[in-house]
């Protein structure tokens, strides 16, 4: 199904959304990405170069089930968790897990100090959750789950 064909701008969004963070994780240069080219993950997937294209810009769903389970591996993610954030992901999510340059406040130091702030920073964001939807913390102890994981192996 085209995000053309979807008629609800809610359904329009979450298609945008997730093909942003599909592009987000193709582009990630630390990630199992690693700054694939678009043509490589289309060769690695078997999914034609213009349907990514088109998913990534929102103008296709990549949330079917066949894609899904084709990208997850290419892109360092469990299937299960990509599964997971295409139901659940929006733009805002999407801005709020782009990749930044080192903040201010944290470029300047040594990587001990910098490490504790962003510990800090990320333990107020937990407990921001504290009321989430459950299918929200799950999807997030997946995702830890599975960097913890990565983390192990390398």
């Amino acid at each position: 199904m085209s995000a053309r064909a979807s008629s609800r701008p809610a359904d329009l969004e979450a298609v945008r959304a997730f093909g942003a963070y599909v592009r987000m994780l193709r582009e990630n240069a630390r990630g199992a990405g690693r700054g694939k080219p678009l043509r490589q993950l289309a060769r690695e997937t078997g999914i034609a170069p213009s349907v990514l294209s088109r998913g990534e810009r929102g103008l296709q769903d990549l949330r079917r089930p066949e894609y899904l389970d084709r990208l997850a591996p290419h892109l360092g993610v469990r299937p299960s968790v990509l599964r997971r954030v295409a139901t659940v992901i929006t733009g805002a999510d999407v801005e709020r897990l782009r990749p930044h340059a080192p903040s201010e406040e944290t470029a300047t130091l040594p990587a001990r100090t910098a490490g504790r702030m962003l510990w800090a920073k990320l333990r107020r964001e937990l407990d921001r959750l504290q009321d989430a939807p459950p299918e929200t913390i799950e999807a997030l102890l997946s995702y830890v789950e599975f960097l913890s994981a990565r983390g192990r192996v390398r």
